[in-house]
């Protein structure tokens, strides 16, 4: 069961990680005014953002030259880090004059506190610890960076009127990962230098571009809505719209996650070209598409009572919003079916067009229903956009010849969740009747579905090769 293993591996980092952050932002929820925390997640979201614009892709392509001539490293360590600090010199302005178009803008020292945190990623160098296999290292600095983030919150806001601290949190936060990151790159990759060959610069940048365009197209396609209901809406509906994306994005990593972790396998199954992709995509998407759908009827049928135990009862208006977003955890994972088999193709340009494809779509579906719905259109505006990112990329892989898994693979979990929605809402079912739903849903998987334990089970052998190459930045689900 190499790939479960394997995923358990990862997933422990990266939920650790996402545990620490949650609990910030739930302390956050609780202790700031709605408008507050609204203006947090906002400006989270910005730097976010111009953090994916500065990392420009260059970690991707560092990784797969240094695997090809190791000799290399220490120019790429180098050149990537001079591109990023002049990237971070742009983006450090412009952030902060975006941030001002919030209809109910935060105090300008926080976005400046957020903005100047950029200024300490050229420093990370990330995809050095990969490339040089030390993933331990690697998680131990996102873990460092959520703890002292969480810590310095915990110390330094304990109500409304501290919000700026959270920006100094958020720099202490970044300063002390970046500081780390320098010093075991120094000590045990390559010695930093203030000097280096600019030879092939402009080779490597222009290869970053594709990347980079892609990486900035997820960004958009994932804080969109955000960005949207924030300059058009502001208030207390940003607040709650950031609350329910706040849930949805912690639990998107797992999708991340597991993709990374099928990758190699889909990787030698496409160079392959023996019909093995189409078994293995198949049996994949049936797993996750019943696991995804799983998650999201427990997310809508309990969508108050966890909003209110996680974040507080001021935030239990986003509980409708959270009840659309959560549909977006089954579409991201058998999305990704086909957009991390494109990539293992080398058609990352597919993957760009499905990315933009999503975006377009988002902000089409938020200027036509969001005025009118306020938060909950904004969801799903979100939601819209992933199921075209679906499309378009299950379009794209079906014509070069991928064998995607059919769509129809989410239809008999998606017809059973619905049964169980319906029988709860016409019922009346309080939180134990919601409960023992998701409960018959998950006994009733292999009853319903005959092939799943023996997809399941042929899905856990495969067999992963090491050393692939996909960095923990480039999915869109991260």
């Amino acid at each position: 069961m190499k790939l479960f293993k394997d995923y358990a591996v990862l997933a422990g980092g990266q939920v650790a990680g996402k545990i620490v952050a949650f609990l910030a932002f739930a302390w956050l929820a609780r202790v700031l005014d709605p408008v507050g925390y609204g203006a947090v997640e906002y400006v989270v979201g910005l730097t976010l953002f111009f953090s994916t614009l500065i990392d420009g892709g260059l970690g991707v392509i560092g990784v797969r030259r240094s695997a090809h001539d190791p000799a290399a490293l220490p120019t790429l360590a180098f050149q990537i880090r001079i591109a990023r600090l002049f990237l971070a010199l742009i983006a450090v302005p412009i952030m902060v004059l975006l941030a001002s178009t919030m209809k109910s803008a935060a105090p300008l020292i926080l976005v400046w506190l957020f903005a100047l945190s950029l200024l300490t990623l050229p420093w990370r160098q990330e995809w050095l610890l990969q490339a040089t296999e030390r993933m331990a290292d690697a998680a131990l600095a996102q873990f460092l960076r959520m703890a002292a983030f969480a810590v310095l919150v915990f110390t330094l806001v304990d109500r409304p009127q501290q919000l700026v601290a959270v920006g100094w949190a958020e720099l202490g936060a970044a300063a002390l990962m970046s500081a780390y990151c320098v010093y075991i790159v120094h000590t045990r990759v390559a010695p930093l230098s203030a000097r280096g060959s600019m030879k092939g610069f402009p080779a490597l940048l222009t290869e970053g571009t594709a990347v980079g365009a892609g990486n900035i197209a997820w960004a958009m396609n994932l804080y969109a809505p955000l960005f949207l209901i924030g300059t058009f809406i502001g208030g207390t509906q940003t607040a709650w719209f950031a609350a329910a994306s706040r849930v949805i994005g912690s639990l998107l990593v797992f999708s991340y996650v597991y993709h990374y972790s099928l990758y190699p396998a889909v990787t030698r199954a496409t160079a392959r070209k023996d019909g093995e992709l189409a078994r293995l995509l198949a049996g994949s998407c049936r797993v996750t598409a019943w696991a995804g759908v799983l998650a999201a009827l427990a997310l809508t049928l309990l969508a108050e009572p966890l909003i209110v135990v996680a974040l507080g009862a001021k935030m239990a208006p986003a509980a409708p919003m959270l009840q659309v977003m959560a549909w977006m955890l089954p579409v991201a994972l058998c999305s990704g079916h086909a957009r991390w088999s494109l990539a293992a193709a080398g058609l990352q340009t597919r993957v760009l067009g499905s990315q933009a494809g999503g975006l377009a779509t988002t902000v089409v579906v938020a200027l036509l229903v969001g005025p009118r719905m306020g938060g909950p259109g904004y969801a799903i505006a979100a939601l819209a956009g992933f199921v075209a990112v679906w499309g378009t990329a299950h379009g794209f892989a079906a014509r070069a010849g991928l064998t995607p898994p059919p769509l129809r693979l989410l239809l008999l979990p998606a017809l059973v969740a619905a049964a169980i929605a319906v029988a709860h809402a016409h019922f009346g079912w309080g939180p134990w009747g919601a409960i023992a739903g998701v409960a018959l849903f998950a006994l009733s998987v292999p009853l319903v579905d005959r092939r799943f334990i023996a997809d399941m089970k042929a899905l856990g052998h495969a067999k992963l090769a090491r050393g692939g190459s996909m960095p923990v930045r480039s999915d869109p689900d991260a």
